[in-house]
């Protein structure tokens, strides 16, 4: 083999209809003008390229990443854990930010918070693919570094390949283009000559064709490449021919389904599950009928069943780079884009502050990472895409809003990459007549949440904090509480400060909170 060049350093959602329905866009104190990338970022400065993660040249990047999976997931994938979490490092306290699809995956492109990528929800004015407000996206800085790069699976909600300034940096591009929800039956862009596979699995599918692209990577030249393995499990799954409520739990590979149904959901033995917070909650959180267990049962089985298939994607994609002679100088990452709440505060879904909601895996191996560690800092989506720029030796064309966690990844005993970070959370869908739009914006550090909403069903403010130190399945809002009274004073300034955040002032270096007392 050449030397490698370093050239170029059913009923759920129905019964969550309200929730669903509710949550138009309105960004409290910020317009769209803000929003605007050029005011946001004016005149930034190009950062300094970094050495690679591990002496010698650019590292091959490969990211696997799911959709909707929690922190809690992991334990049901045995290969991902000993192949990558054994063989490298494990971050147990890794967040989202903005814990919705579109968002999220806004936040890994753009290595952006969603006040400064434009992408706040899932569609809308100011939501999709569409709102992203920058068109230098990742897989153009590693093109600009000498990678190729190639992107597999589900993209930004809303995005057409068809559509004016297609995404470019891409040498391989093959987003879900049709039948993206239904796991089975689904077209590919496949670089602009779709593919329809029916009754396929998309997991499956997926796992080949990346294969294939590693394969042809490897023998057309020494560069680096860079992959984006995006997976759909263990996403809900579009109902074929359905009339009203579209939406189901995922489907797993045939070969899988039935291999969980008596595992016990871990929502269900949590304290929060079922569990009505009367006004310790927001509103809509208020008075929720309770979630059938047998129905959250099934589908914390379903979740875990569609989720084999990926534990074997990873072994199988390890497999070909270490058949290729590619895997000790390949950097792979496994994450999700958000997590999931199965039951906690009578909720189904994501996008909200709760742990199950914004918590999600991450495991990373690669040259020079440390094997076998447990790194318990916190976090974010946007530290990934910092991560992988700088170990690749790219130069983004704005300043990042993530840390590098270089150091945490190669050192042991490194200090913490980031003192807290923001939740903030846009609607999806249409708003409900006499229904308040809502959007909260947070902090959450190591051990404390706080989230502000502007409306609490009459036109007041709302806030919630949470100190998980004592109260893990966030319980008891102490924001009345007079012990938290200092706490809860220093927490608002900074989220504050982070909702308004711009490249380095989204990491600050802030002093630690008070202990809680009278």
């Amino acid at each position: 083999m050449p030397v490698r060049s370093t050239r170029g350093a059913p009923g759920v959602l129905a019964r969550l209809g309200l929730l669903g329905s509710m949550l138009a866009v309105v960004v409290v104190g910020t317009t769209p003008a803000a929003l605007d990338p050029v005011a946001a970022h004016r005149s930034p400065a190009r950062p300094a390229a970094a050495p690679p993660l591990a002496s010698g040249s650019q590292p091959n990047v490969v990211v696997v990443m799911t959709d909707d999976m929690t922190a809690s997931d992991l334990r049901w994938m045995p290969q991902t854990r000993r192949l990558l979490g054994r063989a490298g490092t494990t971050f147990t306290d890794a967040v989202s930010p903005n814990p919705v699809c579109c968002p999220a995956r806004a936040a890994f492109i753009t290595g952006l918070e969603s006040h400064n990528s434009g992408v706040w929800s899932n569609k809308g004015s100011m939501g999709g693919y569409q709102a992203l407000n920058r068109h230098d996206l990742l897989p153009l800085w590693l093109k600009r570094a000498g990678y190729r790069t190639a992107f597999l699976g589900k993209h930004l909600n809303g995005y057409r390949p068809d559509r004016p300034r297609p995404e470019r940096g891409w040498t391989v591009h093959d987003p879900l283009i049709g039948g993206i929800y239904s796991y089975r039956t689904f077209t590919t862009w496949n670089d602009g000559n779709p593919r329809r596979v029916r009754d396929g699995y998309v997991t499956r599918h997926l796992t080949r064709t990346t294969g294939e692209v590693l394969r042809r990577f490897e023998r057309r030249d020494a560069r680096p490449f860079f992959v984006w393995l995006a997976h759909l499990a263990p996403h809900i799954a579009r109902r074929n021919g359905c009339q009203a409520d579209c939406w189901g739990p995922p489907k797993p590979e045939r070969r899988d389904r039935g291999d969980f149904a008596d595992t016990p959901a871990p929502s269900r033995s949590s304290e929060a599950f079922n569990r009505d917070g009367g006004r310790d909650k927001p509103f809509f959180l208020r008075d929720r009928e309770p979630q059938d267990e047998a129905e959250m049962q099934a589908w914390f089985a379903r979740r875990i069943e569609s989720l084999q298939s990926v534990d074997r994607s990873v072994a199988a994609t390890v497999e070909r780079l270490r058949r290729l002679g590619e895997l000790k100088r390949t950097l792979l990452v496994f994450t999700s884009d958000n997590g999931f709440l199965l039951g906690e505060h009578r909720y189904v879904g994501k996008r909200l502050s709760y742990e199950g909601s914004v918590r999600v895996p991450l495991l990373v191996r690669g040259p020079g990472v440390r094997r076998g560690a447990r790194v318990g800092h916190l976090v974010t989506t946007v530290d990934l895409t910092q991560t992988i720029a700088r170990v690749a030796g790219a130069l983004p064309p704005y300043p990042l809003d993530g840390v590098n966690l270089r150091r945490v990844l190669t050192r042991r005993g490194a200090s913490a990459p980031r003192a807290a970070t923001i939740l903030q959370n846009g609607g999806a869908l249409a708003p409900v007549p006499g229904v308040p739009a809502w959007l909260y914006r947070g902090y959450r550090d190591a051990r404390y949440t706080y989230a502000r909403y502007p409306d609490d069903g009459s036109g007041s403010p709302y806030e919630e904090l949470y100190d998980r130190a004592v109260d893990p399945a966030q319980i008891d809002n102490v924001v009345g509480d007079p012990a938290y009274t200092a706490v809860l004073q220093l927490v608002r300034g900074r989220a504050q400060a982070l909702h308004d955040c711009t490249g380095s002032s989204c990491h600050p270096d802030w002093e630690p909170l008070p202990t809680p007392g009278p």
